[in-house]
C-alpha cells in the first residue's frame, strides 16, 4: 500500500509539473507560435489576413497543440472591379468570430511546422465576381518563393467549417445565392501553386435570385467536391450536388489561361418535387397540381472568355411523358413532353444565339395539343411560335378550377403560328408574340361562358377570326345575356391588345342587335351592396386608351327601365380616353331624337361630355313619364301635354363614376311645342288666383315657340309673348335647379279688365300698376317668385318704373325726330333704326274661350299727340 501510494504521489507530481510545464511552455511561446502562424498563412495566400486575440494551448488536444484566434478576418483579393457592387462592402473576404489550427507539439522544439487543420466557426464568406469574371477570392500566390517556406508547410488533412454563412453575387449573370455551411468538413495539401482539395458538406441555400425571378425558402443540399490546382489550371473530379435526390455532377477543368471545358450534368431531377422550389406566389397557386416525371438536363461550356467574348455554350434539356394531376378534378395533363436547347452560336456572341422549344406534345382531358417555340439572334431577336389543338373551354375550367367561372361549353379550334422580330427593347416578355407577323385561325363552335357574381352569359358564339395582318371576321354571332348580336369587323393589332401588350387596338367594326337591356349587364342591388362592402367603394371608371375604333351600330330595340327606343343606329368612334358619337338616331316617346356628341375623360378621371341634339314630334307628357320627371317635382308629367320639337346644345361635367355635375352644366337651344296644355300648374294657379282669372288655370295653345339657357345652376327664358283672345302675355323669367324662381309677366287685360272695371273701383285701384299701351288696351305687370311648393305673386314695381322711363325716352326721341323734320333742328340727331322685333308670338286658346280662330290684329297707329297738333301742317 505504502509502495502504491508512493507512486500515486510521484505520478501526481509529475503529471502537475507536466501541466505547469505546457502551461508555462504556451504562454512562453504562444507569441511567437502565433507570429509564425500569421505569417505562414500571408506568405501562402495572396490575401491579407488578421486577428485578434490569440491563445496557445498545449493541454486541451494534447499531444498536439492548437491555437485559438478570435475575430479573424480575410481581406478580399485586389484583383476586381469594387465599385461594380455599389453600397456593398467588399473589403471582406471573411470574417469569423473564431478559429482554431492544430499542429503537433513536437514541432516546437524542431522549429519545423506542419499546420493539420483549421476549424472555423460563426463566420460570413463573401464571394464577389464583376461584370469582367474578376473576383475577390484569388488568394492563391503566384510565386513559389515564400519566407519561411522551408520549416513551415501547410498540410491540411481536415478543415471544419460549422455556421459559416455565405453569398455569392455575380455581376455578370445578375446572380446572387445565399445559404449557410452547416457542418463541412474539407481536405487541401498546399505545397506552393499545387493545391489538392476535396470535401463535403451539409447546405442549406437561403437566397436564389436571377434577375427578376427569385426564390427566398430554405433548400437543403449537400456537397462533395473534389479538385487539384497547380500551374496547368484547375481540375473539377466528379463533383456533386444533391438536392431532394437530384444529382448534378460537375466535370472538366480551367485552364491556366482561363480556358474552360466544364460539363454539368442531371439525369434524374423527378418534378414532382420541384413546386417546393417556385416561389410563393407560384407555389400557392400551384399547390393543388401534382407533376410527375424526369427531366434531364447537360450543360457545356468550352472556351476562353474575355472582355469581348464569351465561352460557347450548349445546354440541351428535355422531359418525356410527364403527367399533371389535380387533386379536385379527375382531369389531368397527359404525355406531357418536350425537347429544348440553347446556344450561343458559333461566335459566341447574342448574335449568333438561339434558344427552342420543339415536339411539344401534351394531352389536356379528350384534347391533344401540339407545338414549338424558337428565338434566334439575341441582338434583334427572330422568334416563330406555332400552337395547334382544341380547346374544350368546360375540361379547362375544370381542371383550373376556376371558380369565378360557372359554367363554360363549346370548342374553340386553335391554328396559332406567330412570326418575326418583335424589335430591340431592354426585355421581352412571352406575350411580344403575339405582336409578331402571323398566319393564324380560331374557329368557334357553340362557345358558352358564364361567370359568377357577373352579369356576362355568353351562349352559342359561333364564327372564325382569320389573323394576318389583320384580324377579320364575318357575321360573328353570339348571344350575350339573352340578347342576340352579331358584328363583323377587321382589326389590327387585335391577338397583342388581347394579351395585354402596350399597343393600339385600331380597326372598324359593324355591330347589330335585335335588342338591348342594359339592366342585363348590372349587377343587382344586393350584389352590388356587397361589392361595396367588399372593396370599400366603388372604383373610378377609366375609358381605355389604347383602343382606336370606328362602329357602326344598329340596335332594334333599347329598354332601361321605363326608356324605351327603337330603330337605334349611330357611328361611334372610340379613341384615347374619348367617346365620340359622330351620328345618333332613334325612335322614342312617339317621336325622334338625332344628333352626336362626345365624352373625354381628364387626367383627374373626371368627365365632361358635349353634345348637340335634334328632337322631333316627341310627347312631352310621355317624356315627363319615362325620365320620372327629370329628378325634380315642380312641373310634373300630369301639368304638360303636347308635342315637342327643336335642339339643344350641352355641355355637362361628371366625376370619375359619373355622376353628373348639375350645376356645372351649360346649355342652350331652341324648341316648338304644338298642341300643347299647361293643366293645375301651381305657379300660373297662384297668378290665376292673384287676378282672378280662373282662365289661367288651365291653359291650351295651338304653338310655343322661344329659345332657353342654363347657365351658373339656372334655367333662363327669354322674353316671349303669348296671345290670346282671352288675354295677352308677355313673360320672361329664370329658375335655378334649387328650385327657385322668378318670373315676370305682362298681362294684357282687354275685355276681362274693362268687365271688372265696372265695378265701383278703378283698374288702378284693384290691380295696383297697370299701364297704357297706346292703344287703348291696358298692361298689367306682376313678379311670380317662389321657392319649393312656396309661391308669391306681387306687382312687378321695378318692371312698371322701368316701363315708364323708356316711355319718356321714347317721347324724347319721337319729339326731337318731328321737329327735326320740321325746322331741321338736330341734324346730328337721327331716329335710331327700329328692329323688327325677333320675339316669337303665340296663339293660346283659353278653356271656355268662345273661339279658336285667329283675329287679325290692325294695324298699329300712332296717337296724335298735343305736339303733333301744334306743329302740324295746314
Amino acid at each position: 500500500m505504502k509502495l502504491a501510494a508512493k507512486i500515486l504521489k510521484i505520478a501526481s507530481i509529475i503529471f502537475v509539473s507536466v501541466l505547469v510545464l505546457l502551461f508555462s511552455l504556451s504562454l512562453i511561446m504562444q507569441n511567437k507560435v502565433a507570429g509564425i502562424l500569421l505569417k505562414t498563412l500571408n506568405n501562402n495566400f495572396s490575401t491579407k489576413i488578421e486577428t485578434g486575440s490569440y491563445r496557445l494551448s498545449l493541454i486541451r488536444k494534447f499531444p498536439k497543440a492548437s491555437i485559438e484566434l478570435k475575430n479573424v478576418l480575410v481581406h478580399s483579393s485586389p484583383d476586381f472591379d469594387r465599385a461594380a457592387f455599389g453600397g456593398i462592402k467588399t473589403d471582406t473576404l471573411l470574417a469569423a468570430k473564431s478559429a482554431s489550427i492544430d499542429f503537433r507539439s513536437i514541432d516546437m522544439l524542431r522549429g519545423t511546422y506542419t499546420f493539420t487543420k483549421i476549424s472555423v466557426r460563426s463566420g460570413k464568406l463573401n464571394l464577389y465576381t464583376d461584370t469582367s469574371g474578376h473576383y475577390n477570392y484569388d488568394i492563391s500566390k503566384n510565386d513559389d518563393k515564400t519566407d519561411g517556406a522551408d520549416n513551415v508547410k501547410l498540410n491540411l488533412n481536415r478543415i471544419n467549417l460549422s455556421d459559416i454563412g455565405f453569398v455569392y453575387n455575380d455581376r455578370r449573370v445578375d446572380l446572387i445565392i445565399g445559404g449557410i455551411f452547416k457542418d463541412g468538413q474539407l481536405r487541401s495539401k498546399i505545397r506552393g501553386n499545387n493545391i489538392d482539395f476535396s470535401g463535403k458538406s451539409k447546405v442549406n441555400f437561403e437566397l436564389f435570385r436571377l434577375g427578376s425571378f427569385s426564390i427566398r425558402q430554405s433548400i437543403a443540399a449537400e456537397l462533395e467536391v473534389g479538385l487539384n490546382q497547380n500551374e496547368k489550371g484547375t481540375f473539377f473530379k466528379k463533383s456533386t450536388m444533391r438536392i431532394e435526390n437530384w444529382d448534378f455532377v460537375l466535370t472538366g477543368f480551367v485552364a491556366a489561361d482561363n480556358y474552360l471545358d466544364l460539363n454539368v450534368a442531371a439525369d434524374n431531377i423527378d418534378i414532382s418535387k420541384i413546386t417546393r422550389f417556385l416561389p410563393e406566389k407560384y407555389s400557392k397557386a400551384a399547390s393543388a397540381y401534382h407533376p410527375s416525371g424526369i427531366l434531364k438536363f447537360n450543360w457545356t461550356i468550352k472556351g476562353k472568355p474575355t472582355k469581348t467574348e464569351d465561352p460557347h455554350y450548349d445546354i440541351a434539356f428535355s422531359l418525356k411523358n410527364a403527367h399533371i394531376d389535380n387533386s379536385g378534378s379527375d382531369l389531368k395533363i397527359d404525355r406531357f413532353s418536350f425537347d429544348g436547347a440553347y446556344t450561343n452560336g458559333a461566335k459566341n456572341r447574342p448574335l449568333t444565339s438561339s434558344f427552342s422549344v420543339t415536339n411539344f406534345t401534351t394531352r389536356l382531358g379528350s384534347a391533344d395539343y401540339t407545338g414549338s417555340f424558337s428565338v434566334s439572334d439575341f441582338t434583334n431577336p427572330r422568334t416563330e411560335f406555332v400552337f395547334k389543338g382544341k380547346l374544350i373551354p368546360a375540361e379547362l375550367r375544370e381542371f383550373l378550377n376556376l371558380k369565378n367561372v360557372s359554367s363554360a361549353g363549346g370548342t374553340i379550334d386553335l391554328n396559332l403560328r406567330f412570326s418575326g422580330r418583335p424589335g430591340k427593347k431592354d426585355s421581352y416578355r412571352f406575350s411580344d408574340v403575339f405582336n409578331l407577323d402571323s398566319k393564324s385561325e380560331v374557329i368557334f363552335h357553340s362557345v358558352g361562358l358564364s361567370l359568377e357574381n357577373r352579369q356576362l352569359d355568353i351562349r352559342d358564339a359561333t364564327g372564325s377570326f382569320v389573323i394576318n395582318e389583320s384580324a377579320t371576321t364575318d357575321n360573328f354571332r353570339l348571344t350575350l345575356n339573352k340578347q342576340k348580336i352579331s358584328f363583323s369587323g377587321k382589326f389590327v393589332n387585335f391577338p397583342g391588345w388581347l394579351s395585354g401588350n402596350p399597343v393600339n387596338l385600331l380597326g372598324t367594326a359593324t355591330i347589330s342587335a335585335s335588342s338591348f337591356r342594359p339592366e342585363l349587364f348590372m349587377n343587382t342591388p344586393e350584389e352590388n351592396s356587397k361589392k361595396t362592402i367588399s372593396t370599400g367603394g366603388k372604383a373610378p371608371l377609366s375609358l381605355t386608351d389604347d383602343i382606336n375604333l370606328d362602329v357602326n351600330f344598329r340596335v332594334d330595340t333599347l329598354v332601361y327601365r321605363t326608356f324605351d327606343a327603337r330603330n337605334i343606329s349611330g357611328t361611334l368612334s372610340v379613341k384615347p380616353k374619348m367617346l365620340n358619337f359622330r351620328t345618333f338616331s332613334m325612335n322614342s316617346q312617339k317621336g325622334r331624337v338625332s344628333g352626336n356628341g362626345l365624352v373625354v375623360q381628364n387626367r383627374d378621371k373626371s368627365f365632361i361630355g358635349r353634345g348637340s341634339f335634334a328632337v322631333s314630334g316627341v310627347d312631352v307628357n310621355e317624356s315627363f313619364v319615362t325620365f320620372h320627371n327629370f329628378g325634380q317635382d315642380f312641373l310634373k308629367a300630369e301639368n304638360l301635354a303636347g308635342t315637342l320639337s327643336g335642339n339643344i346644345t350641352l355641355i355637362l361635367p361628371a366625376d370619375s363614376l359619373l355622376n353628373p355635375d348639375i350645376r356645372a352644366i351649360v346649355a342652350e337651344g331652341k324648341y316648338v311645342l304644338t298642341d300643347g296644355a299647361l293643366i293645375d300648374f301651381d305657379p300660373v294657379k297662384a297668378l290665376s288666383s292673384f287676378i282672378e282669372l280662373s282662365e289661367l288655370e288651365n291653359i291650351k295653345f295651338d304653338r310655343l315657340e322661344n329659345d332657353f339657357f342654363i347657365r351658373n345652376n339656372t334655367f333662363y327664358l327669354p322674353q316671349m309673348d303669348i296671345k290670346s283672345s282671352a288675354a295677352d302675355l308677355s313673360v320672361n323669367g329664370e329658375h335655378s335647379f334649387d328650385n327657385e324662381y322668378q318670373y315676370h309677366v305682362k298681362i294684357l287685360l282687354s275685355e276681362i279688365l274693362s268687365k271688372k272695371a265696372r265695378k265701383n273701383r278703378t283698374v288702378s285701384d284693384e290691380f295696383g300698376e297697370v299701364q297704357d299701351d297706346g292703344l287703348g288696351r291696358t298692361s298689367l305687370l306682376l313678379k311670380i317668385v317662389g321657392k319649393g311648393e312656396e309661391v308669391k305673386v306681387s306687382y312687378d314695381m321695378k318692371a312698371a318704373g322701368t316701363r315708364i322711363r323708356e316711355e319718356i325716352k321714347k317721347e324724347k326721341q319721337t319729339l326731337k325726330t318731328i321737329i327735326n323734320e320740321e325746322y331741321g333742328l338736330y341734324k346730328k340727331d337721327s331716329e335710331p333704326e327700329q328692329k323688327k322685333s325677333l320675339r316669337p308670338r303665340f296663339r293660346i286658346t283659353w278653356e271656355g274661350s268662345d273661339t279658336t280662330s285667329a283675329v287679325k290684329e290692325p294695324p298699329v297707329q300712332r296717337k296724335e299727340r298735343l305736339l303733333d297738333r301744334l306743329f302740324k301742317r295746314k
